[in-house]
């Protein structure tokens, strides 16, 4: 596969559209700014749990946040990594539905939220939002399957590779810059789905391999072929 494809490959297992503001009229716009509430949540704070109706759409404006949900034997899954601009909470709304996970803070993070009622409001009285969250719903449940599919199906070698890969392109915000992904072991295993020892275990493969380099829970990203190669998607 050449540069183009690889990442159009790895686009099916995250989501990051153009923000949603960018889609709609300027008044419109201008009209959802002023309900916007900023917040603030700590590291490791919960922004909201399951079986719970979020106070609104959330928009990260800075830091990340995991989704994850937890298992009958108190296990946490974590479905998704929230990095900037992304938004989240919109699910719940359009449903009417309890959220059916949990969102927690990884860094220090700065949100925008637009209240419930207000949000209710502004799909109702804006086709261009209506299509916007539409489209987003779509392509999130998209890459939801994607991700599940593949990663019940591989060898955890194969799923660690392809999670680096991952999230080397979706983080990465300098693609001709050397990229360092800082998650705990904890966090990366559940998101790939395996124990935390197996995963530590495959990085310690990869390093000695020279794929990545890893200082302390930092992972740097290498050679990225090397982990094409152990993902067997070239």
């Amino acid at each position: 596969m050449n540069d183009e494809q690889k990442q159009a490959e790895l686009h099916k297992y995250f989501f990051r559209p153009p923000p949603f503001w960018e889609r709609l009229p300027e008044a419109v716009w201008a009209e959802i700014k002023a309900t916007i509430r900023p917040q603030a949540y700590a590291k490791k704070t919960l922004i909201y749990s399951e079986g719970i109706h979020p106070r609104g759409l959330y928009i990260m404006r800075k830091g990340r946040a995991k989704v994850f949900i937890i298992d009958s034997e108190g296990v946490e899954q974590i479905i998704y990594f929230l990095g900037k601009d992304e938004v989240f909470g919109h699910r719940s709304i359009v449903c009417d539905e309890p959220s059916p996970v949990f969102v927690e803070a990884i860094d220090d993070c700065a949100v925008d939220c637009i209240p419930r009622h207000d949000f209710e409001r502004f799909l109702r009285e804006s086709p261009e939002l209506n299509a916007a969250f539409l489209y987003n719903l779509g392509h999130e449940f998209r890459v939801f399957v994607n991700k599940i599919s593949w990663f019940a199906q591989k060898p955890v070698s194969e799923r660690v590779a392809l999670a680096l890969l991952v999230l080397h392109e979706k983080f990465n915000e300098h693609p001709h810059y050397v990229m360092v992904l800082n998650f705990t072991r904890e966090d990366l295993a559940s998101y790939i789905g395996t124990a935390t020892e197996s995963l530590i275990r495959q990085l310690k493969i990869l390093k000695e391999a020279r794929a990545i380099i890893i200082r302390g829970r930092k992972i740097i990203i290498e050679e990225t072929d090397l982990l094409w190669e152990r993902a067997r998607m070239t």
